[in-house]
This record gives structure tokens, C-alpha cells and sequence, in this order.
């Protein structure tokens, strides 16, 4: 399963773009300010990996999550951030991120690897639609606030990432070796300072709130398939003749084939999802009392008599017929 990402985490997204880039960032992205306000709402990982490249397209920096970083305020990712502030340790701290992770993002997959005197945390299942700059706000998060919060001094043994990029300004902000083309995306420490305690440790609060987050994960929703995904854009592209294969795949940052790939997995094609889409909104405006020429437009056909074709192939009916 793809699995989902909360838009708690694109919310420092839309925040470092500015309201002048808004509107191209949402016809990009699909995505929605009133979605991303709602801190229950989840998005696919397509759109989370669309988003950051759009971030980056329409600021022109690469190296945008640094500043991103510098600029995010304690708390913006609600309960896992606190419970990992309640921690006693360091260590504690990182364990209780990896444990809770899935509640912010389960597309991804994150451990804390002891290995000698060194101690990663390092990625260790990626997303299958990758937002790699998402790992370096992650990790820069991480280093800024381990150093605030760390009741003895916290330094950066290395910082190691998988994707391709230019380390100079890493390293000047980590204050650490910064390598790329890594075997490993991972933030490594000395395995000492997972011991050192948390100026922001609170155990009474830590109890409450792991409950709650406990609870959290018992109930988190099941991502919506992609052939659901797939549907709910088509629902938005009919009218303006888009319902392509090409402009969904694009929408959800694929190429066609893996789109098509990804729709088999789950026993469906676009074809069958688009037909699908089709037949209940035409069932909808048929009883909204909507004309037969505008229900035909509103689906994406060329002339009404291919919805006429269309519909009795769906249900045996003319559309006059089922609207009695």
C-alpha cells in the first residue's frame, strides 16, 4: 500500500511559498487551503512528493527546507512533536518519532540504528513517490531542535542523503560533513548523546500524551486507494476535457505507465475508473433534472449522442428512459 501523509506536514510547504505563488501552487498540486487547514486530513504521497516540487520550482531553491527549518515554529507538528518533547532523553525522544511516524506520514518508513558509537536515524523504507527535501526539513528539524532541547551539547556526526545535490550550504548549516549519492538517507550522531537528557522532559505529560497517540494509531483512517484518487480528479477534469491518462498521471507527479501499473495492482485500469466516474455523475445530473446536452458536456463528451451510446451501455437504458 502507497499509504498517506497528514497535511500537517505540507502546511510548512505552503507557509514558505507566500500568497503570491498560492494559486499555482494549488492548480498544481490538487490540492486545497481548506484541505491543508484540516489537521485530519491526509494526502497521497504522489501529492506530498508533487508539492515539494512545486515548493522548490516556484521559489527557485533547492535548498529551500533549510530556510524552512529556521522558520518553523515549535509545535507545528502537533501531538508527535510533544510527545517526543516530553521525552527524558534524546534517544527517548527519537524513539517516540519513529514509533509515531505513521501518524504524520506511514508512506515512509524511519529507524534509529545504533552501530558502534555512532547512532542513525536513517530512512529505511522510502516513500514510492519520494519528496527527498521532505527528509532534509525532517533532519535539519531534528539537529535544530535536539540542540535547543538537549541539556548537554548536541553536535551532528554527519548527514547522509541518498538524492543528488550540492552539500557547500549544508554543511555550513549542520556544521557537519553533508554527503550525497548516499547508500543511506540518514542524520548520524554519537551514539552518546542519546543519553543526554531533555530540558522539556515532563513524565506526567508524556504519559497522557502517548495515551492519546496510542489512540491516534488505533484509529487512523485507511488511505483511499489510488483508483479513488484517480477518480476524484477525473470527477474535476470531465467538463474541461482532461480526463486523460496523461494529465491525471501528471497530477499525481507518475509517468502513464506506472499510473496504469499501479491501477492494475488494485485490479482496475483508467478506463474502467473513468467509465465508472462517468456513470455515477451521469445518474447524479440525471436526477438534478439536468439537459441531456449539459450532462453530456459536464462528462466530457464530444456530442450527446455518445452519452446516449454510453449511458445505454452502462444500464441498458437512454438517459430519457432512466429519468422516466
Amino acid at each position: 500500500m502507497a499509504g498517506s501523509v497528514s497535511t500537517l506536514l505540507v502546511k510548512p510547504v505552503v507557509a514558505a511559498l507566500g500568497s503570491a505563488r498560492l494559486d499555482a501552487f494549488w492548480a498544481a498540486t490538487d490540492l486545497t487551503l481548506q484541505l491543508v487547514l484540516d489537521g485530519d486530513a491526509r494526502i497521497s504521497p504522489a501529492q506530498f512528493c508533487v508539492a515539494w516540487a512545486e515548493l522548490i520550482r516556484l521559489t527557485g531553491n533547492p535548498r529551500i527546507a533549510l530556510a524552512m527549518a529556521d522558520a518553523t515554529p515549535p509545535g507545528a507538528f502537533g501531538i508527535v512533536e510533544y510527545v517526543c518533547r516530553s521525552a527524558p532523553t534524546v534517544g527517548e525522544a527519537l524513539r517516540q518519532w519513529v514509533r509515531y511516524l505513521n501518524l504524520l506520514d506511514d508512506a515512509v518508513e524511519v529507524a534509529l540504528v545504533t552501530e558502534g558509537d555512532r547512532a542513525c536515524l536513517r530512512v529505511t523504507r522510502e516513500s514510492e513517490a519520494p519528496a527527498p527535501a521532505s527528509h532534509e526539513l525532517c533532519f535539519a528539524l531534528v539537529a535544530k531542535q535536539a540542540k535547543q532541547l538537549s541539556a548537554q551539547p548536541f553536535r551532528i556526526t554527519a548527514v547522509e542523503l541518498s538524492h543528488r545535490g550540492d552539500p557547500a550550504m549544508y554543511r555550513a548549516w549542520f556544521d557537519a560533513p553533508v554527503t550525497f549519492g548516499a547508500e543511506h538517507t540518514q542524520l548520524v550522531m554519537p551514539a552518546a548523546v542519546l543519553e543526554a537528557p531533555l530540558v522539556s522532559s515532563d513524565p506526567e505529560l508524556l504519559q497522557i500524551l502517548t495515551r492519546a497517540a496510542e489512540e491516534l494509531a488505533k484509529r487512523a483512517p485507511v488511505p483511499p486507494t489510488l483508483a479513488a484518487q484517480v477518480g476524484r480528479v477525473l470527477a474535476e477534469s470531465l467538463r474541461s476535457g482532461e480526463a486523460t491518462i496523461g494529465h491525471v498521471a501528471k497530477r499525481f507527479g507518475m509517468t502513464e505507465r506506472s499510473l496504469q501499473r499501479r491501477l492494475k495492482d488494485e485490479g482496475v485500469s483508467f478506463n474502467t475508473v473513468r467509465e465508472d466516474v462517468r456513470k455515477q455523475l451521469a445518474r447524479r445530473y440525471l436526477d438534478d433534472k439536468l439537459a441531456i446536452a449539459e450532462i453530456s458536456f459536464l462528462l466530457g463528451f464530444s456530442e450527446p449522442s455518445a452519452f446516449f451510446r454510453a449511458f445505454k451501455r452502462w444500464t441498458g437504458m437512454t438517459p430519457l428512459e432512466a429519468r422516466g
